[in-house]
């Protein structure tokens, strides 16, 4: 009989392991589910974090690689100009590679008196036409180089027609005897690139981005002088002198009834 009250109380341990057992492995479980829950808060903390990507933008303006603009800038001056207006030339030929150069203009008796007349205007509207240019820049200098002008002007090149056949076809090149609009500029202050500091590293023949002030938007001679200095500054697009891409600003802005 006492051998069989030793051996009743086995199976109560037993059940107590059985028992313990079960926690472990609740508590493992709940250990597991609090594991995936770290790392699912973790998960959607980097999907948070991570920045939305910019939209792409895409250019409303579509190259085939060709040189359609063909706009040319005759770029010349009168006689008797001095050093500094004469650095300011080379300035602009250096700025502008769709310029023409041209030497320097002295239109004598068959322009002033003549049968011809007409003055600068007449002789730069015929170098043009020989010269194929659209639009011209002419620095005249009076009162012995004390008094520089700057002329900036569309020629008789560019407002050029073209008559029609019977056919409806264009056929033949009719000049205009003159040209325009212009506008006459009186330089009062230069500053030529060699005087100037930190000037940057641009690349010579790039095609730069042209600023206007809001006034130019406003008056109404201001929007004729405004189309003059895009024709005149701006590159046109695949210049064979000029490079593909723009690294300069080049500004203007009217104060004081003046253009700086």
């Amino acid at each position: 009989m006492a051998k069989k009250r030793k051996q009743e109380p086995e199976p109560e341990e037993e059940e107590e392991e059985a028992v313990s057992s079960e926690d472990e492995e609740e508590e493992e479980e709940q250990q597991h589910d609090s594991d995936n829950e770290n790392i699912s808060t973790e998960e959607e903390d980097d999907e948070v974090a991570e920045p939305t990507p910019a939209p792409v933008l895409h250019s409303s303006i579509t190259s085939d690689g060709r040189y359609h603009n063909k706009q040319r800038l005759l770029l010349l001056s009168s006689r008797g100009i001095t050093a500094r207006y004469r650095h300011l030339l080379e300035d602009l030929r250096t700025l502008i590679p769709h310029s023409k150069k041209e030497s320097k203009l002295d239109v004598g008796k068959n322009y002033s008196n003549g049968s011809a007349g007409g003055g600068y205007g007449a002789a730069v509207n015929e170098i043009a036409e020989v010269r194929g240019c659209h639009t011209a820049l002419f620095l005249e200098c009076r009162k012995r180089g004390q008094d520089g002008y700057l002329w900036l002007g569309r020629t008789s090149h560019a407002n050029s027609a073209y008559d029609e056949d019977e056919t409806g076809n264009l056929s033949k090149k009719q000049l205009m005897i003159a040209g325009g609009p212009s506008v006459k500029f009186h330089i009062t202050n230069i500053h030529t690139m060699d005087e100037l500091k930190m000037t940057g590293n641009c690349m010579k023949g790039s095609r730069p981005i042209l600023s206007f002030d809001k006034s130019f938007d406003t008056l109404d001679h201001l929007k004729i002088v405004k189309h003059l200095m895009v024709d005149v500054f701006g590159t046109p697009r695949g210049h064979p002198k000029s490079k593909p891409f723009v690294d300069r600003v080049m500004g203007f802005y009217y104060a004081d009834g003046k253009v700086r």
